[in-house]
């Protein structure tokens, strides 16, 4: 009985010297709770406007994360899957960055040109014929945002080198994106492609 004593008194001890801090288990993603995106969208139907003498069509997609603030100092990024066309003007797989403007010949040199316009709840897809060639497009061509916040401000300094971590993959992207692929964004950023 006395040992038994000892022995429950010791145990807690010796359990408590023999534990170690456990290994660091694997990074999670690198996602950013901040960052936002969309799924991928199609577009059911355009409506025809005509905007100095050229026509175009374009399609509202609401889009109640683009915020006053996300417009005043965040990022809209705007991909499209051009669908639509023959692969060997855009093929199946490329994804673009908008605006695009493609140059083909059909009959003659025609540009096509396809842009995004971010408002508040809103964002509007919108393509231009130079030659007012189309009536009406494809509805194959999807379409997805990403929006990155803004950060807070840093000094110069400090966005020079001192800069780590998840702040400074959102900066590089928010400054760069335009020179960086889709796949770069999305993986930067820790979001499904």
């Amino acid at each position: 009985m006395r040992y038994t004593r000892i022995l429950l008194l010791a145990l807690p001890i010796v359990l408590f010297f023999s534990c170690k801090k456990g290994d660091t288990g694997p990074q999670g993603p690198t996602g950013n709770a901040n960052v936002m995106y969309s799924d991928w969208f199609t577009p059911s139907a355009y409506t025809k406007d005509t905007v100095f003498g050229i026509w175009g069509f374009k399609y509202n997609q609401t889009a109640t994360s683009i915020t006053q603030q996300v417009l005043d100092s965040g990022t809209v990024i705007t991909y499209a899957k051009l669908l639509g066309y023959n692969t060997l003007i855009w093929p199946t797989n490329q994804v673009g960055q908008l605006p695009i403007s493609l140059t083909y010949v059909q009959g003659t040199t025609m540009t096509d040109t396809w842009s995004a316009k971010a408002s508040v709840g809103s964002l509007q897809i919108r393509f231009v014929n130079d030659k007012n060639y189309w009536t009406s497009i494809a509805t194959s061509h999807t379409f997805r945002y990403i929006i990155i916040p803004a950060n807070k401000k840093v000094s110069a300094s400090v966005r020079q080198g001192a800069l780590s971590g998840r702040s400074a993959q959102l900066d590089d992207v928010a400054n760069n994106y335009q020179q960086m692929s889709y796949s770069d964004v999305c993986q930067k950023l820790g979001i499904p492609e």
